[in-house]
């Protein structure tokens, strides 16, 4: 007979405390901000404060954290498409607790409440951030044009 089949509440006990035994302990305490590590910023444009108080822009860095969150937005895409055969229902079984878990499964996989749902506001957040950093980029990019094309004016008056 499996281990995890359950013919009723003692089984389901009994399961239950073995498996509490496996895990692992936890102390309870609630860790403090300062035993936390720092954000390591992975994924992040670098910004350097300059001796006139000015901050530099790698567009390099900007166009590779752009990318990498590309390809975070690609991975999740991925998982989404496996999550909908979550939506199937599970097949009927017959043991005590089966009506139950078959309900809790569709709830977890459904695409109006479950993973798929989830999955969509991830996707919807970083497409958010993906559509900022462009914005940023852009608006960094013509700002510097601008400037080059104003100091290009004032060498060209000066050369006169």
């Amino acid at each position: 007979m499996d281990e995890y089949r359950l013919q009723d509440k003692a089984d389901a006990r009994r399961l239950l405390r073995e498996l509490r035994a496996k895990e692992p302990h936890h102390s309870g305490t609630v860790e403090r901000a300062r035993d936390i590590a720092r954000p390591t910023g992975a994924g992040s444009a670098e910004l350097v404060g300059e001796d006139g108080g000015r901050i530099e822009l790698d567009p390099g860095e900007i166009a590779a954290a752009e990318a990498e969150l590309g390809r975070r937005y690609d991975e999740l895409a991925g998982l989404l498409e496996r999550a909908r055969e979550l939506e199937a229902p599970l097949q009927d079984g017959s043991g005590p607790v089966s009506a139950h878990l078959r309900k809790a499964f569709h709830l977890r996989g459904s695409a109006e409440f479950g993973v798929q749902a989830t999955l969509r506001d991830y996707l919807d957040e970083l497409s958010a951030l993906r559509d900022a950093i462009r914005q940023a980029a852009a608006g960094h990019e013509q700002n510097e044009a601008e400037a080059r094309a104003a100091l290009g004016a004032l060498r060209a008056d000066n050369d006169r």
